[in-house]
């Protein structure tokens, strides 16, 4: 039987397009049964962290227009147009029988133009509450697939289908270290958060009654890099501190407790890992989305939730103490997260679009 051909198109942050990478390792994993094209912004992390054959992957010049101001709107509205233009000789030139977008700016081109050309499409949505893209595509594509519960209300009705959000690593059960030593992983996204950042850092002196308890794991990006180093090795806590991680599943492996922002992917890689978490959501998060995924994981048990405009260190130090010194607790909201988890998105949303694929394709393909 012929391969199915699929494009993937979506990124711009890790958000996006990190659930995009799923994906693709699943088509990679089932070794032919799908031939795929990656499509998204030259200006997005995708164009700086692909790690698989150039040849399946495409960038346009497409920017957002979320908190632009008004020329750079202009602006990014050229660039769809001509987006709009190069995504038509993509799929010319590929000729897909199914086209998935994943969210964000940089999935909108290709999957309208996918509409326009009678090829089916579908998307899946990563957040709460949908963004500005996918609500639009939304009356165009066959289903849309959930990473929450909470979205479908925005989103036309008899669309959408939950499976959860895909992860670029393979879950696994978690096992207590049995080590009187906690590992607490710090991250603030692709890009760190100062937030976050400077938290941890004012509340090291409230933290050094258990210092000999706790070692950590801090992603920071790039410009708080030297300045939280500098803080742990001076407070005497043992830390190991990266600008950025590749390699997440490592770290994943190793944390007990995790203070995290709530972006949809960290959660479900948190989740698969059953990491407990304290969630601490990006204030400017559109539609305040983060602090909506957050509640529903911790309605779940499985994280404590921090609100988004909190500014001193009390409220984190106090959920870091309290987590330490309850190791039952700590069990059960790692229970919590492995149940609310859905390792088998990436798998799922896959045969869903050898499905769409088989439903034929109208497009002139010359």
């Amino acid at each position: 039987m012929e391969a199915t051909r699929m494009i993937i198109a979506g990124g711009g942050s890790g958000g996006h397009f990190f659930p995009a990478l799923a994906i693709m390792n699943e088509i990679i994993r089932r070794k032919g049964d799908i031939t795929y094209m990656y499509v998204g912004s030259d200006s997005g992390i995708e164009s700086r962290k692909w790690t698989l054959p150039a040849a399946n992957r495409r960038l346009l010049a497409v920017r957002g227009f979320r908190n632009k101001t008004a020329s750079q709107k202009l602006s990014s509205a050229f660039l769809l147009a001509d987006s709009i233009s190069e995504s038509k000789r993509i799929i010319k030139d590929f000729m897909p029988d199914a086209v998935l977008g994943v969210g964000g700016y940089a999935s909108f081109p290709i999957v309208m133009t996918a509409a326009m050309m009678r090829i089916p499409a579908d998307i899946h949505e990563q957040n709460s509450v949908p963004g500005l893209a996918n609500r639009v595509l939304s009356r165009f594509v066959k289903k849309i697939f959930l990473s929450f519960e909470t979205s479908k209300k925005y989103l036309p009705y008899g669309k959408t289908q939950l499976t959860g959000l895909p992860i670029r690593y393979t879950a696994r059960e978690r096992r207590a270290s049995g080590s009187t030593v906690k590992t607490i992983l710090v991250l603030g996204g692709s890009q760190g958060a100062h937030q976050i950042n400077e938290m941890m850092v004012q509340g090291l002196d409230s933290l050094t009654g258990i210092k000999d308890r706790v070692r950590f794991i801090h992603q920071t990006g790039t410009a708080d890099h030297a300045y939280v180093g500098d803080a742990y090795e001076r407070h005497g806590f043992k830390a190991d501190v990266f600008d950025f991680i590749d390699d997440m599943a490592a770290v994943f492996g190793k944390a007990d407790i995790a203070v995290s922002r709530a972006g949809a992917s960290t959660l479900f890689e948190l989740a698969a890992y059953g990491v407990p978490s304290i969630l601490i959501p990006y204030p400017s998060a559109a539609s305040d989305h983060q602090t909506l995924n957050a509640q529903e994981v911790s309605l779940h048990g499985g994280a404590v939730l921090i609100p988004a405009a909190t500014k001193g260190p009390d409220l984190l130090v106090r959920h870091i103490q309290g987590l330490i010194e309850d190791e039952d607790r700590m069990k059960n909201m790692s229970g919590a997260m492995v149940k609310w988890a859905k390792p088998d998105a990436a798998s799922v949303i896959v045969d869903e679009m050898i499905k769409l694929a088989g439903k034929g394709n109208t497009c002139t393909r010359g």
